[in-house]
């Protein structure tokens, strides 16, 4: 497999980095894999349903996740719909899966990265 990776330059860096950490947060990847897996845009009432997450919470999170180009919002009169923008960065969630099913202790045990507080 070939992949066409961007020249490593600090800003390139720093934008990967920016990229992953909008995934890096519990609650904006629960929200990022809830609208992989739906069939249809969802509002932000209908992610708070499936999230279990307060709408300020949701908003703000799918804020990040646009702003990275992550999700896409459509407005249909008073109401936006999300929907993942870019499907194919579910493979990154599918890579994470793979680390997690070979060795979820080592995972979790890495004491590099630090864990981010869950919000409410």
């Amino acid at each position: 497999m070939s992949v066409q990776l961007l020249q490593s330059t600090d800003d390139v860096n720093e934008a990967r980095a920016t990229i992953f950490g909008a995934l890096s947060d519990p609650t904006r990847l629960r929200i990022f894999q809830t609208l992989l897996e739906a069939e249809t845009p969802l509002t932000v009432t209908e992610l708070c349903e499936r999230t279990d997450c307060k709408t300020n919470l949701v908003s703000h999170h799918l804020q990040c996740l646009k702003n990275c180009q992550l999700v896409d919002a459509e407005k249909d009169g008073r109401k936006r719909y999300y929907e993942a923008s870019r499907p194919e960065a579910g493979e990154m969630v599918e890579l994470a899966d793979d680390c997690i099913r070979q060795n979820i202790e080592r995972v979790l045990g890495c004491e590099t990265v630090e864990p981010s507080e869950p919000d409410s």
